[in-house]
């Protein structure tokens, strides 16, 4: 068995933390952009909206893929020390 590194926990700890940061920040956005469509009462979304939603969207799912990694190296850390 390895020993526990405290060293690691907390940079994968960081790295986390700032992930999800982002992603609430990015949850927000898309938020605020269906908010606007739903008060405007717009039947067709501008172009413009459209690719700023399609990439937050990509942004956001990217995010997570990197959040599972991190936690997945989290989890390792225990089961290893």
């Amino acid at each position: 068995m390895k020993k526990f590194s405290q060293d690691d926990f907390d940079r994968f700890l960081k790295q986390y933390r700032a992930l999800s940061v982002e992603r609430l920040e990015m949850e927000n956005e898309m938020l605020k952009f269906y908010e606007s469509l739903a008060i405007d009462n717009n039947v067709t979304v501008a172009s413009d909206e459209l690719k700023a939603i399609t990439s937050l969207r990509k942004r956001l799912s990217v995010v997570n893929q990197e959040m599972k990694k991190i936690d997945r190296k989290i989890l390792k850390l225990f089961k290893d020390s």
